[in-house]
């Protein structure tokens, strides 16, 4: 059989498995349908059996070169090589990320003003309602640091105030990732514990920043709470949204029944958590190491956090905008 024939009675089975890795590059295997994907089974069997024969009629031929990259990509594809694996996260964190941000803007601002809106509010009872405020704080902490703060006054002593901020620090850290992930789990109560979650976690973070303005210590418990807080915090606004995602399934399933809106709407909201662990993670690694730290002065810690956040709204905005021809 001449080459050109081969190709002629082989060319629709190549071109749709073409189609198919695409379609499998680009959403991941799993989300394709049984039907297509038993489908790109059978016509990955048909050119693999195509390459065998090519290879021994037309060696060295463009017809081989073509389908000895089809049937590699969609043999990756189908089961799952860890190369690919690998290339599929880091094409995921350095576009797809970026993009499933930008595509979900409306949740992420809604969960980031809920957060803000409640810190305003609490920075604001520290300084016109005490006791209210107090009960903000966590309950470990009302009688020996609060309260010290509070019979502080404003006697101007940053170095007195800052040595509480540490012990804010740490208990911060560990209690973020809780919040994040009731935000997250809480889109299964329509959004309710999302919101509360979120509130209250700003709240406190208002009244430990509003108890250290006022005591004179502030720029002390910023110092201590920028540089990881600015992929901390945004790591939370990220898991509230994709609460609200799974609210928002729940809430308005339009035309699906309330199972199949949240079956569409759940990969989303999956993947917005799990990129933020990254976040949390660097934050954790920042935290650990340059937070705590003594000798470093409070601005260059701030500067440092807001330098970070900066690049962190650069991966936001930049990344992702063009998609590259998937082969």
């Amino acid at each position: 059989m001449e080459e050109r024939e081969f190709v002629a009675g082989s060319k629709d089975v190549w071109e749709r498995l073409a189609v198919a890795v695409a379609e499998a590059r680009e959403r991941g295997i799993r989300r394709i349908s049984a039907t297509a994907l038993k489908q790109m089974h059978e016509d990955y069997r048909h050119a693999a059996a195509d390459l065998a024969y090519a290879q021994t009629h037309y060696r060295g031929s463009e017809t081989v070169v073509y389908l000895n990259r089809l049937v590699a990509f969609a043999h990756g594809e189908l089961y799952g090589l860890p190369p690919r694996r690998l290339a599929a996260i880091w094409t995921f964190l350095s576009a797809g990320y970026p993009r499933l941000m930008r595509k979900n803007w409306k949740p992420i601002a809604i969960s980031t003003a809920i957060f803000v809106v409640a810190s305003a509010l609490g920075f604001a009872l520290a300084f016109t309602n005490y006791p209210l405020a107090r009960t903000l704080l966590p309950a470990q902490y009302r009688d020996s640091i609060g309260d010290s703060i509070q019979r502080g006054g404003n006697d101007g002593s940053n170095e007195e105030m800052a040595q509480y901020a540490p012990v804010f620090s740490s208990y911060i850290t560990a209690n973020n990732i809780q919040v994040s992930l009731m935000a997250f789990a809480g889109g299964m109560t329509f959004g309710a514990l999302t919101a509360y979650a979120l509130t209250m976690n700003g709240l406190m973070l208002g009244v430990l920043a509003g108890m250290f303005t006022k005591g004179g210590g502030a720029l002390g418990f910023w110092a201590l709470i920028v540089p990881h807080g600015a992929l901390e915090l945004p790591a939370i606004m990220l898991a509230g949204a994709a609460g609200l995602v799974l609210a928002r399934a729940l809430l308005f399933p339009g035309d699906l029944t309330r199972s199949d809106a949240l079956r569409a709407n759940s990969g989303d909201a999956v993947r917005l958590v799990l990129g933020a662990v990254p976040l949390l993670i660097v934050a954790g690694i920042i935290e650990a190491f340059l937070t705590p730290r003594g000798g470093i002065d409070p601005g260059l810690k701030i500067a440092f956090g807001a330098a970070v956040f900066l690049l962190l709204v650069a991966y936001v905005v930049l990344p992702g905008r063009k998609i590259a021809p998937t082969a």
